[in-house]
């Protein structure tokens, strides 16, 4: 039931059309409403609160033609939250209220005291209003509450959930940094067995002054705690308020306070969880100023060792693990002191090296994928292929979070195919240099060029949407798309460059345009290197006053796999791009396992899907059955629905069945260095 407006409409149940005019009279001469519904009897109430959005009934209980008892019983079977106010004649006043309370009537009002009638009717209609707002706030903890248990599942934090002293749920990141295997071990377990008891009077009494009917303050404290295997460790406990199952609780966030030390010169953390990652992010840390620049260049490395599962399931939990330790302690004797090297889980490893470029990186991680071994008590055969594959990232110039650069090393890591090596996985150099030449040539002669797409609403909007693409032309006047070289200009450190060429080319187009008197937005897609740097947002406000452009005539566009892996700067960067009413695309959308994360997350305008999806869609059911799910999904965060990669006449048919609200591919038109859609 939407929240009626300034003007919320009445529903009158009268027999004479006179006397529903004086009422709305009266009550729009006190500004009450503007607009009224008028029904002679009980049965047409029913159709009317079903079809009709209503916010106050009056009924004349002095028409003789109204069935009072009949009104009053349908209102009370509906149990509509529409106020009911009664309008009865003096003398059958007291007959009235009797039945009028049981039956729920908010209010009685004397036939002709006008004043009563619009001191009730406002007063019925705030409070109709506040209900409706505090259902909506309601509806929105509850949506909140289970997108932070969502994010608590894939977080790195340790998060559980207490009640009345109990876990009634926790995240594998919490049951890890007690030592237990899976979340569902510590169900039901009391909060007091993982605290020393030296500290549980101070917890006591934290969890006996919560009142369930007045929700405390985020509280936070220190305890000594206790994991399955009897072992101490020193931890910060935050406290604040949650529900489970529509009962209050206590939200926990536990985060370790010390990091056990190894006897070897590199230091390593062989917790499973988040507190591995803690020595990695100090050192991250530790290499990056405020303002995101890298004081000094690093290399982090992910390694990971594959066959960790197959061990503890063929060896046993507790051999399988010894292995890994021996695995662990090797390890760090092979790296020495180059660097800080961290477990941060069953099977994986994270390193910060000092003072690496791109080939001494490679070169350190090719060097790890030969040497390091699983210990001799693993079955080995003669040319074994390596026992861990490394993925590793160089950071220089300036840097997006700590956890982000974590995550780009984990990508680059598991991303590699079966088989390959840190070496096989970069293109071969003397073919990246030429090209990597070709982009220093094109953006020091003018050699750059914008495409563009359009893309089409299937919903009639008229504004000219268009998606920009790059394209470079060599010396040779050879022609390049984007595709051909853009991962050798992130590699080569030349990608900054040629976003900021791009984005201001695109505003200038989008002025001339404007002034032109078309209806022109542009989407224009930044790389993770151009967002990590704080200053781009600036220069695009230099370029919008430049060029006398308003912000919502762009849409900043960013790859899924890039947001993924940096929420924690995008979102700081999207509450930006907002300030200066630019408008905001996620595109190659869906590819997560949970893309509702996203939308719950970023305050978004558009999705694009994957052309992926667009592919052979109208012979594929399940593929149409992922799409509708996502246009679904859009729609229900407010966003709207971009398919890309349309080739076809039939693949249309079935996204405007779906209700998708754009389309674009070469099937409606092929890039076209102008701006003009073709017929």
């Amino acid at each position: 039931m939407p929240v009626p407006s300034h003007q919320p409409t009445l529903l009158i149940i009268t027999s004479e059309t006179s006397e529903a005019e004086r009422l709305m009279a009266v009550l729009r001469e006190s500004h009450l409403a503007k607009q009224a519904l008028t029904v002679p009897n009980a049965e047409h109430l029913e159709r009317a609160i079903g079809n009709h959005s209503c916010d106050l009934v009056l009924c004349c209980a002095y028409d003789r033609d109204i069935d009072v008892d009949a009104v009053l019983a349908t209102y009370q079977r509906l149990g509509a939250d529409i106020p009911l106010i009664l309008i009865t004649d003096p003398d059958s006043w007291e007959t009235d209220v009797s039945r009028a309370r049981r039956a729920g009537v908010r209010d009685l009002v004397r036939r002709g005291d006008s004043e009563h009638l619009c001191l009730s009717a406002m007063r019925e209609l705030n409070d109709l209003r506040a209900r409706r707002t505090a259902k909506g706030l309601n509806q929105r903890l509850e949506r909140c509450d289970q997108a932070a248990l969502s994010l608590a599942d894939v977080c790195g934090a340790g998060v559980a959930l207490i009640q009345d002293g109990l876990h009634m749920q926790a995240n594998p990141a919490y049951a890890g940094l007690f030592g237990y295997v899976s979340p569902e071990d510590i169900l039901a377990l009391p909060l007091l067995d993982l605290i020393a008891p030296e500290d549980h009077p101070g917890l006591r009494d934290l969890l006996k002054a919560i009142d369930p009917d007045n929700p405390p303050l985020p509280t936070t404290i220190e305890a000594t705690c206790v994991r399955a295997d009897a072992s101490r460790f020193r931890a910060l406990l935050l406290f604040a308020p949650s529900t489970f199952e529509d009962e209050p609780c206590l939200r926990l966030i536990a985060q370790p306070l010390t990091i056990p030390s190894s006897s070897v010169a590199t230091k390593v953390c062989f917790a499973a969880g988040r507190p591995g990652l803690i020595p990695l992010i100090e050192e991250i840390e530790r290499h990056i100023d405020q303002q995101r620049y890298v004081s000094h260049p690093f290399a982090i490395f992910f390694i990971h060792v594959p066959k960790a599962a197959d061990l503890m399931r063929d060896m046993g939990l507790s051999i399988g693990l010894e292995v890994m330790d021996e695995f662990s302690e090797s390890l760090a004797n092979l790296i020495g002191k180059r660097g800080i090297l961290a477990r941060v889980g069953l099977d994986g490893f994270g390193l910060v090296v000092p003072g690496l470029d791109e080939s001494s990186a490679q070169a350190l991680a090719a060097e790890l994928s030969a040497k390091a071994r699983l210990p001799l008590r693993v079955p080995i055969q003669e040319n074994r292929p390596p026992d861990c594959k490394v993925g590793y990232f160089v950071v220089r110039d300036r840097a997006s979070a700590p956890e982000d650069i974590l995550n780009a090393a984990y990508r680059l890591c598991v991303g590699q195919p079966p088989g390959s090596d840190a070496v096989s996985v970069a293109a071969s150099q003397d073919q990246e240099e030429a090209m990597a030449r070709k982009i220093e040539f094109a953006l020091r002669n003018d050699q750059l060029k914008l495409s563009y797409q359009p893309i089409i609403s299937l919903m009639g909007d008229n504004q000219e949407n268009y998606s920009v693409l790059l394209r470079l032309f060599d010396e040779d006047e050879n022609l390049f798309e984007a595709k051909e070289f853009i991962r050798v200009a992130v590699r080569q450190g030349l990608i900054e460059e040629l976003d900021r060429w791009v984005m201001r080319s695109a505003i200038e187009v989008v002025g001339q345009r404007r002034r032109a008197g078309h209806n022109l937005s542009l989407f224009v897609t930044l790389a993770e290197e151009s967002f990590r740097n704080p200053n781009f947002v600036l220069w695009i406000c230099d370029w919008l006053r430049e060029f006398d452009v308003r912000g919502n005539w762009l849409t900043i566009q960013f790859h899924e796999e890039s947001v993924i892996g940096n929420l924690a700067s995008i979102g700081k960067l999207i509450e930006t791009l907002r300030k200066i009413k630019c408008r905001v695309a996620i595109s190659h959308f869906g590819t997560a396992d949970r893309p509702e994360i996203l939308l719950q997350a970023l305050s978004l305008d558009f999705v694009l899907f994957q052309p992926e999806l667009a592919r052979g869609l109208a012979d594929d059911p399940p593929k149409q059955q992922r799409l509708m799910q996502l246009a679904t999904l859009a729609r229900e965060f407010n966003v709207k629905s971009v398919v890309t990669g349309v080739e076809d006449a039939r693949t249309l048919t079935v996204l405007w069945t779906a209700g998708v609200d754009y389309v674009q591919g070469n099937f409606l038109q092929r890039p076209s260095p102008t701006i003009e859609i073709q017929t």
